[in-house]
Formats: C-alpha cells, sequence, structure tokens
C-alpha cells in the first residue's frame, strides 16, 4: 500500500525540482533567450562540442535542479527536515531564512558551490 505522504513529497519533488528545472534549462536554450550564459549553451549545442558539454552544460543543469530543490525549500512549497550528524533536527523552512537558493548559486567564495564543491563551478559569464 502506497503511503499518501510520500506519494504527496514524491510529486512535490518532481513538479516542483524535476520539471521546473527542466523548463528552465529549456527556456536556456530557446531561440528567445538572449542571456551571456544561453548564448554560450546554445553555441556549445550548435557545435555538438562533448568536451564542451561536459564542463558547462552538465554542471549548470545540475545546479538548476539544486536551486529548484532550494527554492522551493525557501517559498515553503516543500517542507524538509535535516538530521545533522550529530543527531540535532534543523527545520530548513525555518532555518535556512529563505536564502538557500540564493547561498548555493551565489558564484562568489560565500556562495556554497564554490565553497563546498570538489568539482568544477561553472562562474556567470559576465
Amino acid at each position: 500500500m502506497e503511503n499518501p505522504d510520500i506519494e504527496m513529497f514524491a510529486a512535490k519533488l518532481v513538479q516542483l525540482v524535476r520539471d521546473q528545472a527542466i523548463h528552465d534549462c529549456y527556456i536556456d536554450i530557446s531561440p528567445q533567450a538572449k542571456a551571456p550564459e544561453s548564448m554560450r549553451d546554445k553555441s556549445i549545442l550548435a557545435n555538438s562540442n562533448l568536451d564542451d558539454v561536459k564542463k558547462y552544460l552538465i554542471p549548470r543543469w545540475v545546479d538548476a535542479a539544486i536551486f529548484c530543490l532550494l527554492d522551493a525549500i525557501d517559498n515553503q512549497h516543500i517542507k524538509l527536515l535535516y538530521v545533522t550528524d550529530d543527531g540535532r533536527t534543523v527545520d530548513l523552512n525555518d532555518e535556512g531564512m529563505w536564502e538557500m537558493a540564493g547561498r548555493y548559486i551565489e558564484d562568489n567564495e560565500e556562495g556554497w558551490r564554490v565553497k563546498y564543491s570538489k568539482e568544477a563551478v561553472e562562474r556567470q559569464v559576465r
């Protein structure tokens, strides 16, 4: 028997994180997209350069999904508790102060990707 609470979480996760990230990535490479990152992404796809796809697009699209998850938590669409290594429970909706998505995506030394990732972090094209 399916647990309705788990099913509700699954629906929100898929719709608010996966589907939104896919939608954002489609917009990013649409003909109307003119942001510097979008122009670079479309050029990479047009030239079918696998090294550039691995270097730029895969991290960018993974970041889009993580951003969507954090944004859903920041905006109270998904309520999430995190249990620390020492057993404390942290309510990310309250303790995150509605700033986790922004903290994640910042491309300075305070941004979580720059601060914690062991993989290359693609910084904004300026």
